[in-house]
Protein backbone atom coordinates (compact mmCIF):
# COMPACT_ATOMS: atom_id res chain seq x y z
CA UNK A 1 0.00 0.00 0.00
CA UNK A 2 1.10 3.56 -0.65
CA UNK A 3 1.40 4.52 2.99
CA UNK A 4 3.43 1.41 3.81
CA UNK A 5 0.74 0.01 6.08
CA UNK A 6 -0.01 -3.67 5.77
CA UNK A 7 -3.55 -4.22 4.48
CA UNK A 8 -6.05 -6.18 6.49
CA UNK A 9 -6.15 -9.85 5.55
CA UNK A 10 -9.39 -10.75 3.76
CA UNK A 11 -10.78 -14.26 4.15
CA UNK A 12 -13.73 -15.55 2.16
CA UNK A 13 -15.00 -18.91 0.98
CA UNK A 14 -16.65 -20.43 -2.06
CA UNK A 15 -18.12 -23.83 -2.79
CA UNK A 16 -16.68 -25.50 -5.89
CA UNK A 17 -17.80 -28.59 -7.81
CA UNK A 18 -15.10 -31.25 -7.77
CA UNK A 19 -14.71 -31.33 -11.55
CA UNK A 20 -14.27 -27.57 -11.77
CA UNK A 21 -11.71 -27.61 -8.96
CA UNK A 22 -9.71 -30.30 -10.74
CA UNK A 23 -9.83 -28.25 -13.96
CA UNK A 24 -8.51 -25.14 -12.21
CA UNK A 25 -5.61 -27.13 -10.77
CA UNK A 26 -4.65 -28.78 -14.06
CA UNK A 27 -4.85 -25.38 -15.79
CA UNK A 28 -2.32 -24.04 -13.29
CA UNK A 29 -4.66 -21.53 -11.65
CA UNK A 30 -4.41 -23.30 -8.29
CA UNK A 31 -0.83 -24.32 -7.51
CA UNK A 32 1.16 -26.05 -4.79
CA UNK A 33 4.07 -23.94 -3.42
CA UNK A 34 7.44 -25.62 -3.17
CA UNK A 35 7.55 -24.97 0.56
CA UNK A 36 4.82 -27.58 0.99
CA UNK A 37 5.98 -31.04 2.00
CA UNK A 38 5.96 -33.72 -0.75
CA UNK A 39 3.11 -36.19 -1.21
CA UNK A 40 3.20 -38.63 1.71
CA UNK A 41 -0.14 -40.42 1.63
CA UNK A 42 -0.35 -44.20 1.30
CA UNK A 43 -2.39 -46.28 -1.13
CA UNK A 44 -4.96 -46.82 1.60
CA UNK A 45 -5.26 -43.06 2.14
CA UNK A 46 -6.11 -42.60 -1.56
CA UNK A 47 -8.82 -45.24 -1.43
CA UNK A 48 -10.32 -43.84 1.78
CA UNK A 49 -10.62 -40.33 0.33
CA UNK A 50 -12.28 -41.57 -2.85
CA UNK A 51 -14.67 -43.63 -0.76
CA UNK A 52 -15.62 -40.50 1.20
CA UNK A 53 -16.46 -38.66 -2.02
CA UNK A 54 -18.50 -41.64 -3.25
CA UNK A 55 -20.48 -41.66 -0.01
CA UNK A 56 -20.89 -37.89 0.05
CA UNK A 57 -18.88 -37.51 3.25
CA UNK A 58 -17.12 -34.16 3.84
CA UNK A 59 -13.37 -34.26 3.27
CA UNK A 60 -12.57 -30.82 4.72
CA UNK A 61 -11.95 -27.42 3.24
CA UNK A 62 -9.06 -26.38 1.00
CA UNK A 63 -7.10 -23.31 2.13
CA UNK A 64 -5.51 -21.14 -0.58
CA UNK A 65 -3.67 -17.83 -0.68
CA UNK A 66 -4.75 -15.57 -3.55
CA UNK A 67 -2.06 -13.18 -4.77
CA UNK A 68 -0.47 -11.83 -7.92
CA UNK A 69 2.94 -12.33 -6.32
CA UNK A 70 4.98 -15.13 -7.87
CA UNK A 71 6.03 -17.99 -5.57
CA UNK A 72 8.00 -21.02 -6.73
CA UNK A 73 5.62 -23.95 -7.19
CA UNK A 74 5.66 -27.63 -8.05
CA UNK A 75 5.19 -28.38 -11.74
CA UNK A 76 3.09 -31.46 -11.09
CA UNK A 77 0.52 -32.57 -8.60
CA UNK A 78 0.45 -36.31 -8.03
CA UNK A 79 1.38 -37.85 -11.39
CA UNK A 80 -0.15 -35.01 -13.43
CA UNK A 81 1.90 -32.31 -15.12
CA UNK A 82 0.05 -29.05 -14.64
CA UNK A 83 -0.14 -25.99 -16.84
CA UNK A 84 2.08 -22.94 -16.64
CA UNK A 85 0.96 -20.25 -14.21
CA UNK A 86 -1.35 -17.72 -15.89
CA UNK A 87 -0.94 -13.98 -15.72
CA UNK A 88 -2.57 -12.21 -12.82
CA UNK A 89 -3.80 -13.69 -9.58
CA UNK A 90 -2.95 -17.27 -8.61
CA UNK A 91 -4.28 -19.38 -5.74
CA UNK A 92 -1.50 -21.09 -3.79
CA UNK A 93 -2.49 -24.16 -1.74
CA UNK A 94 -1.67 -23.74 1.95
CA UNK A 95 -3.69 -26.68 3.27
CA UNK A 96 -5.14 -29.59 1.31
CA UNK A 97 -2.27 -30.67 -0.91
CA UNK A 98 -2.56 -34.38 -0.07
CA UNK A 99 -6.31 -34.40 -0.80
CA UNK A 100 -5.96 -32.37 -4.01
CA UNK A 101 -3.11 -34.57 -5.23
CA UNK A 102 -5.29 -37.64 -4.65
CA UNK A 103 -8.25 -36.21 -6.54
CA UNK A 104 -6.29 -34.81 -9.47
CA UNK A 105 -3.96 -37.80 -9.73
CA UNK A 106 -6.70 -40.44 -9.81
CA UNK A 107 -9.30 -38.50 -11.83
CA UNK A 108 -6.95 -37.10 -14.49
CA UNK A 109 -4.49 -39.97 -14.94
CA UNK A 110 -3.91 -40.63 -18.63
CA UNK A 111 -3.87 -44.08 -20.21
CA UNK A 112 -0.31 -43.68 -21.43
CA UNK A 113 1.15 -42.12 -18.28
CA UNK A 114 3.17 -43.76 -15.54
CA UNK A 115 0.63 -44.80 -12.93
CA UNK A 116 3.11 -45.37 -10.08
CA UNK A 117 4.47 -42.09 -8.74
CA UNK A 118 5.36 -40.97 -5.21
CA UNK A 119 5.14 -44.54 -3.95
CA UNK A 120 1.48 -45.13 -4.83
CA UNK A 121 -0.44 -46.47 -7.83
CA UNK A 122 -2.78 -43.76 -9.08
CA UNK A 123 -4.60 -46.12 -11.43
CA UNK A 124 -7.45 -46.82 -9.01
CA UNK A 125 -10.66 -48.67 -9.84
CA UNK A 126 -13.99 -48.98 -8.10
CA UNK A 127 -15.38 -52.50 -7.79
CA UNK A 128 -18.98 -52.03 -8.93
CA UNK A 129 -20.06 -55.12 -7.02
CA UNK A 130 -18.54 -54.29 -3.62
CA UNK A 131 -18.29 -50.48 -4.00
CA UNK A 132 -14.68 -50.70 -2.85
CA UNK A 133 -11.81 -48.69 -4.32
CA UNK A 134 -8.72 -50.74 -5.09
CA UNK A 135 -5.65 -50.97 -7.25
CA UNK A 136 -5.89 -53.57 -9.99
CA UNK A 137 -3.08 -54.52 -12.33
CA UNK A 138 -3.81 -54.39 -16.05
CA UNK A 139 -3.83 -58.19 -16.40
CA UNK A 140 -6.23 -58.61 -13.45
CA UNK A 141 -8.82 -55.96 -14.33
CA UNK A 142 -12.35 -57.26 -14.82
CA UNK A 143 -15.53 -55.77 -16.26
CA UNK A 144 -16.81 -54.74 -12.84
CA UNK A 145 -13.65 -52.70 -12.14
CA UNK A 146 -14.52 -49.16 -13.21
CA UNK A 147 -11.48 -46.85 -13.61
CA UNK A 148 -11.66 -43.68 -11.52
CA UNK A 149 -9.91 -41.78 -14.32
CA UNK A 150 -13.08 -42.24 -16.44
CA UNK A 151 -15.56 -40.71 -13.98
CA UNK A 152 -15.34 -37.04 -14.98
CA UNK A 153 -14.66 -37.56 -18.68
CA UNK A 154 -17.74 -38.07 -20.85
CA UNK A 155 -15.76 -39.90 -23.53
CA UNK A 156 -13.91 -41.96 -20.93
CA UNK A 157 -17.15 -42.85 -19.14
CA UNK A 158 -18.82 -44.13 -22.30
CA UNK A 159 -15.71 -46.06 -23.33
CA UNK A 160 -15.64 -47.78 -19.92
CA UNK A 161 -19.35 -48.60 -20.21
CA UNK A 162 -18.81 -50.09 -23.68
CA UNK A 163 -16.06 -52.27 -22.22
CA UNK A 164 -18.56 -53.54 -19.63
CA UNK A 165 -21.15 -54.31 -22.35
CA UNK A 166 -18.63 -56.23 -24.46
CA UNK A 167 -17.23 -58.23 -21.57
CA UNK A 168 -20.19 -60.47 -20.81
CA UNK A 169 -23.48 -61.67 -22.27
CA UNK A 170 -25.16 -61.49 -18.88
CA UNK A 171 -27.55 -58.60 -19.55
CA UNK A 172 -28.59 -58.27 -15.90
CA UNK A 173 -24.99 -57.89 -14.77
CA UNK A 174 -24.25 -55.36 -17.47
CA UNK A 175 -27.31 -53.28 -16.57
CA UNK A 176 -26.52 -53.44 -12.84
CA UNK A 177 -22.88 -52.49 -13.31
CA UNK A 178 -23.61 -49.61 -15.71
CA UNK A 179 -26.29 -48.26 -13.38
CA UNK A 180 -23.83 -48.44 -10.51
CA UNK A 181 -21.18 -46.70 -12.63
CA UNK A 182 -23.69 -43.96 -13.47
CA UNK A 183 -24.42 -43.40 -9.77
CA UNK A 184 -20.69 -43.37 -9.03
CA UNK A 185 -19.99 -40.79 -11.74
CA UNK A 186 -22.91 -38.64 -10.57
CA UNK A 187 -21.56 -38.71 -7.00
CA UNK A 188 -18.19 -37.38 -8.18
CA UNK A 189 -19.65 -34.84 -10.63
CA UNK A 190 -22.01 -33.43 -8.02
CA UNK A 191 -19.52 -33.42 -5.15
CA UNK A 192 -18.66 -29.94 -3.84
CA UNK A 193 -15.78 -28.74 -1.68
CA UNK A 194 -15.40 -25.53 0.32
CA UNK A 195 -12.48 -23.41 -0.88
CA UNK A 196 -11.27 -20.87 1.68
CA UNK A 197 -9.37 -17.90 0.22
CA UNK A 198 -6.89 -15.64 1.99
CA UNK A 199 -6.45 -12.37 0.10
CA UNK A 200 -4.65 -9.08 0.69
CA UNK A 201 -2.01 -10.85 2.76
CA UNK A 202 1.74 -11.10 2.39
CA UNK A 203 3.45 -14.50 2.52
CA UNK A 204 4.22 -14.21 6.22
CA UNK A 205 0.57 -13.56 7.08
CA UNK A 206 -0.71 -16.32 4.80
CA UNK A 207 1.67 -18.94 6.14
CA UNK A 208 1.13 -17.79 9.72
CA UNK A 209 -2.59 -18.48 9.21
CA UNK A 210 -1.56 -21.95 8.03
CA UNK A 211 0.71 -22.37 11.05
CA UNK A 212 -1.99 -21.40 13.50
CA UNK A 213 -4.50 -23.71 11.85
CA UNK A 214 -1.97 -26.52 12.22
CA UNK A 215 -1.62 -25.85 15.93
CA UNK A 216 -5.29 -26.76 16.18
CA UNK A 217 -4.94 -30.29 14.96
CA UNK A 218 -3.76 -30.62 11.37
CA UNK A 219 -0.75 -32.83 10.92
CA UNK A 220 2.46 -30.93 10.30
CA UNK A 221 5.75 -31.51 12.05
CA UNK A 222 7.78 -28.70 13.56
CA UNK A 223 10.55 -28.94 10.98
CA UNK A 224 8.00 -28.78 8.14
CA UNK A 225 6.45 -25.75 9.82
CA UNK A 226 9.77 -23.94 10.07
CA UNK A 227 10.61 -24.87 6.47
CA UNK A 228 7.33 -23.36 5.30
CA UNK A 229 7.75 -20.20 7.35
CA UNK A 230 11.31 -19.58 6.20
CA UNK A 231 10.96 -20.54 2.53
CA UNK A 232 11.77 -17.83 0.02
CA UNK A 233 11.82 -18.47 -3.69
CA UNK A 234 15.35 -18.51 -5.05
CA UNK A 235 16.79 -18.13 -1.55
CA UNK A 236 17.49 -20.25 1.52
CA UNK A 237 15.41 -23.45 1.58
CA UNK A 238 15.53 -24.90 5.09
CA UNK A 239 13.74 -28.09 4.08
CA UNK A 240 16.31 -28.82 1.37
CA UNK A 241 19.18 -28.00 3.73
CA UNK A 242 17.78 -30.33 6.39
CA UNK A 243 17.55 -33.10 3.80
CA UNK A 244 21.17 -32.53 2.77
CA UNK A 245 22.29 -32.64 6.40
CA UNK A 246 20.31 -35.83 7.02
CA UNK A 247 21.93 -37.45 3.98
CA UNK A 248 25.39 -36.56 5.26
CA UNK A 249 24.59 -37.91 8.72
CA UNK A 250 23.18 -41.08 7.17
CA UNK A 251 26.44 -41.59 5.32
CA UNK A 252 28.26 -41.24 8.64
CA UNK A 253 26.05 -43.75 10.48
CA UNK A 254 23.83 -41.15 12.16
CA UNK A 255 20.88 -41.33 9.79
CA UNK A 256 18.25 -41.76 12.52
CA UNK A 257 18.95 -38.38 14.13
CA UNK A 258 15.64 -36.53 14.30
CA UNK A 259 15.28 -33.37 12.21
CA UNK A 260 13.91 -31.66 15.33
CA UNK A 261 17.29 -32.17 16.98
CA UNK A 262 18.93 -30.39 14.06
CA UNK A 263 16.50 -27.52 14.49
CA UNK A 264 17.39 -27.34 18.18
CA UNK A 265 21.04 -27.01 17.17
CA UNK A 266 20.12 -24.17 14.81
CA UNK A 267 18.15 -22.44 17.57
CA UNK A 268 21.19 -22.74 19.84
CA UNK A 269 23.37 -21.12 17.18
CA UNK A 270 20.78 -18.35 16.85
CA UNK A 271 20.95 -17.76 20.59
CA UNK A 272 17.30 -18.77 20.97
CA UNK A 273 15.52 -21.16 23.30
CA UNK A 274 16.14 -24.69 21.98
CA UNK A 275 12.76 -25.75 23.38
CA UNK A 276 10.85 -22.97 21.60
CA UNK A 277 7.40 -24.21 20.58
CA UNK A 278 5.90 -21.19 18.82
CA UNK A 279 7.70 -21.72 15.53
CA UNK A 280 5.24 -19.52 13.62
CA UNK A 281 5.75 -16.35 15.65
CA UNK A 282 9.49 -16.93 15.99
CA UNK A 283 10.49 -17.72 12.43
CA UNK A 284 8.54 -14.97 10.65
CA UNK A 285 10.60 -12.38 12.53
CA UNK A 286 12.92 -10.61 10.13
CA UNK A 287 15.86 -10.58 12.52
CA UNK A 288 15.64 -14.36 12.91
CA UNK A 289 15.11 -15.16 9.24
CA UNK A 290 18.02 -13.00 8.13
CA UNK A 291 20.39 -14.95 10.38
CA UNK A 292 19.01 -18.38 9.59
CA UNK A 293 21.22 -19.38 6.61
CA UNK A 294 24.48 -18.62 8.42
CA UNK A 295 23.22 -20.07 11.71
CA UNK A 296 22.17 -23.26 9.94
CA UNK A 297 25.57 -23.69 8.31
CA UNK A 298 27.57 -23.15 11.51
CA UNK A 299 25.18 -25.35 13.53
CA UNK A 300 25.64 -28.22 11.07
CA UNK A 301 29.39 -27.70 11.14
CA UNK A 302 29.26 -28.03 14.91
CA UNK A 303 27.10 -31.15 14.72
CA UNK A 304 29.55 -32.82 12.31
CA UNK A 305 32.50 -31.92 14.54
CA UNK A 306 30.65 -33.34 17.54
CA UNK A 307 29.96 -36.49 15.55
CA UNK A 308 33.70 -36.92 15.00
CA UNK A 309 34.33 -36.35 18.71
CA UNK A 310 31.75 -39.00 19.61
CA UNK A 311 33.15 -41.39 17.02
CA UNK A 312 36.53 -41.22 18.78
CA UNK A 313 34.74 -42.25 22.00
CA UNK A 314 33.27 -45.30 20.27
CA UNK A 315 29.89 -43.82 19.33
CA UNK A 316 30.03 -45.05 15.75
CA UNK A 317 26.26 -44.99 15.18
CA UNK A 318 23.39 -42.86 16.44
CA UNK A 319 21.96 -46.12 17.83
CA UNK A 320 24.87 -46.09 20.26
CA UNK A 321 24.15 -42.49 21.29
CA UNK A 322 22.23 -42.48 24.58
CA UNK A 323 20.69 -39.00 24.12
CA UNK A 324 20.21 -36.91 21.02
CA UNK A 325 20.60 -33.77 23.13
CA UNK A 326 24.19 -34.82 23.87
CA UNK A 327 24.86 -34.24 20.17
CA UNK A 328 23.14 -30.83 20.31
CA UNK A 329 25.14 -29.58 23.31
CA UNK A 330 28.43 -31.00 22.08
CA UNK A 331 27.66 -29.57 18.63
CA UNK A 332 27.22 -26.13 20.13
CA UNK A 333 30.54 -26.45 21.96
CA UNK A 334 32.29 -27.61 18.77
CA UNK A 335 30.72 -24.78 16.80
CA UNK A 336 32.27 -22.23 19.16
CA UNK A 337 35.48 -24.11 19.95
CA UNK A 338 36.56 -26.53 17.20
CA UNK A 339 39.96 -27.35 18.76
CA UNK A 340 39.74 -27.47 22.58
CA UNK A 341 42.91 -27.87 24.70
CA UNK A 342 43.55 -31.35 26.16
CA UNK A 343 42.18 -30.55 29.63
CA UNK A 344 38.86 -29.27 28.21
CA UNK A 345 38.59 -32.23 25.87
CA UNK A 346 39.10 -34.55 28.85
CA UNK A 347 36.31 -32.70 30.67
CA UNK A 348 33.97 -33.13 27.71
CA UNK A 349 34.73 -36.84 27.56
CA UNK A 350 33.88 -37.25 31.23
CA UNK A 351 30.73 -35.12 30.73
CA UNK A 352 29.59 -37.49 27.99
CA UNK A 353 30.15 -40.65 30.02
CA UNK A 354 28.54 -39.23 33.16
CA UNK A 355 25.42 -38.01 31.34
CA UNK A 356 25.19 -41.34 29.51
CA UNK A 357 25.41 -43.66 32.50
CA UNK A 358 23.55 -41.50 35.05
CA UNK A 359 20.59 -40.85 32.77
CA UNK A 360 21.02 -37.12 33.27
CA UNK A 361 19.01 -35.94 30.27
CA UNK A 362 16.18 -38.31 31.09
CA UNK A 363 15.84 -37.09 34.66
CA UNK A 364 16.16 -33.32 34.36
CA UNK A 365 13.84 -30.53 33.28
CA UNK A 366 14.10 -28.42 30.14
CA UNK A 367 15.25 -25.54 32.35
CA UNK A 368 18.18 -27.63 33.61
CA UNK A 369 19.10 -28.69 30.06
CA UNK A 370 19.00 -25.04 28.99
CA UNK A 371 21.32 -24.17 31.89
CA UNK A 372 23.67 -26.97 30.83
CA UNK A 373 23.67 -25.58 27.27
CA UNK A 374 24.53 -22.07 28.48
CA UNK A 375 27.33 -23.48 30.61
CA UNK A 376 28.65 -25.46 27.61
CA UNK A 377 28.67 -22.25 25.55
CA UNK A 378 30.56 -20.46 28.31
CA UNK A 379 33.09 -23.29 28.41
CA UNK A 380 33.58 -23.05 24.65
CA UNK A 381 34.10 -19.30 24.84
CA UNK A 382 36.65 -19.66 27.64
CA UNK A 383 34.45 -17.91 30.20
CA UNK A 384 34.61 -20.94 32.54
CA UNK A 385 36.97 -23.89 32.90
CA UNK A 386 34.66 -26.38 34.59
CA UNK A 387 31.07 -27.65 34.43
CA UNK A 388 28.69 -27.75 37.38
CA UNK A 389 25.12 -28.16 36.10
CA UNK A 390 25.74 -31.86 35.56
CA UNK A 391 26.65 -33.59 38.84
CA UNK A 392 29.88 -35.43 38.06
CA UNK A 393 29.75 -37.28 41.38
CA UNK A 394 26.31 -38.79 40.82
CA UNK A 395 26.45 -42.61 40.62
CA UNK A 396 25.69 -44.42 37.40
CA UNK A 397 22.32 -46.06 37.05
CA UNK A 398 22.37 -49.77 37.94
CA UNK A 399 23.03 -52.39 35.30
CA UNK A 400 19.81 -52.88 33.29
CA UNK A 401 17.88 -56.03 34.05
CA UNK A 402 16.43 -56.22 30.55
CA UNK A 403 17.51 -55.24 27.08
CA UNK A 404 15.65 -52.49 25.23
CA UNK A 405 17.55 -50.63 22.53
CA UNK A 406 15.44 -47.49 23.04
CA UNK A 407 16.72 -47.04 26.59
CA UNK A 408 19.60 -44.61 27.07
CA UNK A 409 21.03 -46.82 29.83
CA UNK A 410 21.00 -49.84 27.53
CA UNK A 411 22.73 -47.82 24.81
CA UNK A 412 25.39 -46.85 27.35
CA UNK A 413 25.85 -50.56 28.10
CA UNK A 414 26.18 -51.28 24.36
CA UNK A 415 28.99 -48.71 24.22
CA UNK A 416 30.84 -50.77 26.81
CA UNK A 417 30.18 -53.96 24.88
CA UNK A 418 31.33 -52.35 21.63
CA UNK A 419 34.57 -51.27 23.33
CA UNK A 420 35.50 -54.95 23.75
CA UNK A 421 35.98 -55.20 19.95
CA UNK A 422 33.64 -58.17 19.49
CA UNK A 423 34.19 -60.76 16.80
CA UNK A 424 31.75 -62.70 14.70
CA UNK A 425 31.16 -66.40 15.35
CA UNK A 426 33.59 -66.99 12.52
CA UNK A 427 36.30 -64.97 14.25
CA UNK A 428 36.12 -61.84 12.07
CA UNK A 429 36.21 -58.38 13.63
CA UNK A 430 32.75 -56.81 13.89
CA UNK A 431 31.85 -53.15 13.56
CA UNK A 432 28.99 -52.67 16.06
CA UNK A 433 28.12 -49.20 14.75
CA UNK A 434 27.72 -50.42 11.19
CA UNK A 435 25.69 -53.42 12.33
CA UNK A 436 23.32 -51.24 14.38
CA UNK A 437 22.93 -48.69 11.60
CA UNK A 438 22.04 -51.42 9.13
CA UNK A 439 19.98 -53.78 11.30
CA UNK A 440 18.85 -51.78 14.33
CA UNK A 441 18.66 -53.77 17.56
CA UNK A 442 18.61 -57.02 15.56
CA UNK A 443 22.37 -56.57 15.49
CA UNK A 444 22.21 -57.53 19.19
CA UNK A 445 21.01 -61.08 18.67
CA UNK A 446 19.82 -63.50 21.32
CA UNK A 447 22.32 -66.00 22.66
CA UNK A 448 19.43 -68.29 23.58
CA UNK A 449 16.34 -67.70 21.44
CA UNK A 450 13.74 -69.48 23.60
CA UNK A 451 12.49 -68.12 26.96
CA UNK A 452 12.07 -71.68 28.23
CA UNK A 453 15.84 -72.24 27.96
CA UNK A 454 16.72 -69.37 30.29
CA UNK A 455 13.51 -68.12 31.98
CA UNK A 456 15.22 -65.95 34.59
CA UNK A 457 17.51 -64.02 32.25
CA UNK A 458 15.92 -64.33 28.82
CA UNK A 459 15.34 -60.54 28.56
CA UNK A 460 18.67 -59.67 30.16
CA UNK A 461 21.43 -57.89 28.20
CA UNK A 462 23.50 -60.97 29.12
CA UNK A 463 21.39 -62.92 26.61
CA UNK A 464 22.30 -60.53 23.79
CA UNK A 465 25.49 -60.17 21.78
CA UNK A 466 26.63 -58.51 18.58
CA UNK A 467 26.19 -60.90 15.65
CA UNK A 468 26.31 -60.82 11.88
CA UNK A 469 22.92 -60.83 10.17
CA UNK A 470 23.41 -64.42 8.99
CA UNK A 471 23.99 -65.69 12.53
CA UNK A 472 20.84 -64.34 14.21
CA UNK A 473 18.87 -67.06 16.01
CA UNK A 474 21.56 -69.73 16.12
CA UNK A 475 24.16 -68.10 18.36
CA UNK A 476 24.37 -70.62 21.20
CA UNK A 477 24.47 -73.63 18.88
CA UNK A 478 27.33 -72.13 16.87
CA UNK A 479 29.23 -71.08 19.99
CA UNK A 480 28.98 -74.57 21.44
CA UNK A 481 30.31 -76.07 18.21
CA UNK A 482 33.46 -73.89 18.06
CA UNK A 483 36.80 -75.46 18.91
CA UNK A 484 38.89 -74.19 21.82
CA UNK A 485 41.12 -71.95 19.70
CA UNK A 486 38.13 -70.18 18.15
CA UNK A 487 36.37 -69.83 21.51
CA UNK A 488 39.53 -68.25 22.93
CA UNK A 489 39.34 -65.77 20.06
CA UNK A 490 35.60 -65.05 20.18
CA UNK A 491 34.44 -65.20 23.82
CA UNK A 492 36.44 -62.30 25.36
CA UNK A 493 35.04 -59.78 22.86
CA UNK A 494 31.55 -60.53 24.17
CA UNK A 495 32.60 -60.65 27.84
CA UNK A 496 32.05 -64.38 28.33
CA UNK A 497 34.35 -65.41 31.21
CA UNK A 498 36.71 -68.43 30.81
CA UNK A 499 34.30 -70.58 32.82
CA UNK A 500 31.73 -70.22 30.03
CA UNK A 501 33.76 -72.56 27.81
CA UNK A 502 33.13 -75.64 29.94
CA UNK A 503 29.48 -74.69 30.41
CA UNK A 504 29.10 -74.47 26.62
CA UNK A 505 30.62 -77.92 26.24
CA UNK A 506 28.15 -79.31 28.81
CA UNK A 507 25.19 -77.54 27.19
CA UNK A 508 24.53 -75.78 30.52
CA UNK A 509 22.59 -72.98 28.94
CA UNK A 510 21.19 -71.16 31.97
CA UNK A 511 24.57 -70.98 33.67
CA UNK A 512 26.28 -69.69 30.53
CA UNK A 513 24.04 -66.63 30.71
CA UNK A 514 24.39 -66.34 34.50
CA UNK A 515 28.20 -66.29 34.51
CA UNK A 516 28.24 -63.88 31.58
CA UNK A 517 25.86 -61.54 33.44
CA UNK A 518 28.22 -61.38 36.38
CA UNK A 519 31.14 -60.75 34.04
CA UNK A 520 29.27 -57.95 32.25
CA UNK A 521 28.37 -56.20 35.51
CA UNK A 522 31.97 -56.39 36.71
CA UNK A 523 33.40 -55.42 33.33
CA UNK A 524 31.12 -52.42 32.96
CA UNK A 525 32.08 -51.21 36.47
CA UNK A 526 35.75 -51.32 35.47
CA UNK A 527 34.83 -49.45 32.28
CA UNK A 528 33.18 -46.73 34.38
CA UNK A 529 36.15 -46.43 36.73
CA UNK A 530 38.49 -45.90 33.77
CA UNK A 531 36.27 -43.01 32.64
CA UNK A 532 35.97 -41.48 36.10
CA UNK A 533 32.26 -42.24 36.45
CA UNK A 534 30.99 -43.19 39.90
CA UNK A 535 29.88 -46.84 39.97
CA UNK A 536 26.21 -47.72 40.62
CA UNK A 537 25.12 -48.04 44.25
CA UNK A 538 22.86 -50.95 43.27
CA UNK A 539 23.90 -53.88 41.12
CA UNK A 540 20.85 -54.20 38.82
CA UNK A 541 17.59 -52.41 38.12
CA UNK A 542 14.68 -52.62 35.72
CA UNK A 543 15.60 -49.91 33.20
CA UNK A 544 12.67 -48.98 30.98
CA UNK A 545 12.61 -47.41 27.54
CA UNK A 546 11.37 -43.98 28.51
CA UNK A 547 11.91 -42.13 25.21
CA UNK A 548 15.25 -40.92 26.51
CA UNK A 549 17.40 -41.83 23.54
CA UNK A 550 18.05 -40.06 20.24
CA UNK A 551 14.34 -39.96 19.35
CA UNK A 552 13.87 -36.48 20.71
CA UNK A 553 10.22 -35.98 19.84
Amino acid sequence: MANGTRSRTEVFSEVVFLGRLVDRIVEGKIRVPRFQRPFVWTQGDLHALLDSVWRGFPIGSILVWDTDRRVETRDRIGPIQIGAPPDGEISYVLDGQQRLSTLVGTLRLTDDGNSTVDGVDWSVCCDLETREFLRVSSHEIEARHFPVRSLLSTAGFFAACRRIESSTRNVKKVRRWINEADRLAAAFRNYQLPLIHIREADLDSAVTVFARLNRKGRKMTADQMVSALTYREGAFDLSEKLNECKEELYRLGFGSIDRILLLRAVLAALGRDIYAKDWADLMVKAEVRSKLPESFDVAVTGILRARRFLHELGVTSDRLLPYGLQLVLLGEFCRLCPDPPPNIRKLLERWFWVTSFTGWFGGNSTAQVTRALREMQDLARGNVTSLHVVDFEAPALPFPSRFDGRSARVRAFMLYLASLQPRSLEGDQLNPGDLLSAQGTKAMGYVLSSPSQVPEHFSSPANRMFVDSGQIGQTFTVLASLDDDMLTKVLPGHDFPPSARELLRNDDRANVIRVRLNALIAGERAFLEERNVVAPTEQMADIIADSDSTDDE
